[in-house]
């Protein structure tokens, strides 16, 4: 691969050597845990229901934790939420289910065309002419400066997104970390940017066999933050803050203090 990237791509091996001790050791405890049965499945469907929730919370939506429950589970939340809502709740959902068949059923390697599958099934019936479909014009980020690439240059950029995305030699949550921003900052749809980078940030890790991963809504300051610093070239910010939510996570499913 050449050393160049296209604007803009960054290639996070240039990071500095980071500290994983401790994100490898809960990520070893995690993997016993999980051969011997000890992660229980309500678990999981708890941090599944939480990460929905975290991520379109992040985007705006108004739903509680308990409404995004109660429309994963197919029945109403509570009135006065909006239709786009309640959609965004139940794809997410599926869309998360969906990246978990992928890593158990076939081979690992990330495509163009499940980038857009994953896009589809996160905009089903809110977007119904966008879903699934590279946007042909320019798209501005609010709260920052940052300006995205024109679609004219998407083939270029897309297939090098992959081919970063699909080499080996990354620790594992470097590598979603640079998926997570790489997506971010081509912005390759007109909507659902957020919600698909963070879902293939998680099948990164899934792929690795890391859990899934939430970034907190609490935390979204700091995420901004961080993502602001890589678009200005310093990625040790966000990578940083992409391994302490992997912690935190696995933390949170083994019940130890993150």
């Amino acid at each position: 691969m050449p050393n160049e990237l296209p604007e803009p791509l960054q290639d996070f091996a240039r990071i500095a050597p980071a500290m994983f001790e401790r994100v490898d050791e809960l990520h070893r405890v995690y993997l016993e845990h999980r051969g011997a049965g000890r992660i229980l499945p309500n678990t999981l469907e708890a941090m599944r229901v939480e990460l929905t929730y975290h991520s379109n919370a992040i985007e705006g939506s108004t739903l509680t934790l308990r409404d995004t429950q109660l429309v994963i589970e197919g029945r109403e939340p509570n009135s006065g939420k909006s239709l786009g809502e309640i959609y965004e709740a139940r794809n997410h959902d599926r869309a998360l289910r969906q990246i978990e068949s992928w890593t158990s059923e076939r081979r690992g390697e990330l495509s163009e065309s499940d980038i857009l599958a994953l896009h589809s099934a996160v905009m089903a019936d809110i977007d119904r002419t966008g879903a699934g479909q590279f946007r042909g014009d320019r798209v501005l980020i609010s709260g920052t400066r940052f300006v995205p690439p024109g679609s004219h240059k998407f083939p270029i950029l897309i297939p090098r997104l992959i081919e970063l995305a699909n080499r080996p030699g990354l620790h594992p949550v470097f590598r979603a970390a640079e998926l997570h921003y790489n997506f971010v900052a081509i912005h390759p749809f007109g909507d659902g940017n957020g919600r698909t980078a963070r879902l293939l940030m998680n099948y990164q890790l899934l792929r690795s066999g890391y859990p899934l991963t939430l970034i907190s809504e609490e935390r979204l300051k700091e995420y901004l933050e961080a993502l602001e610093d890589a678009n200005e070239g310093r990625l040790e910010p966000f990578a940083s803050f992409v391994r302490s939510c992997v912690e935190d996570s696995i933390a949170k499913l083994l019940g130890v203090e993150g």
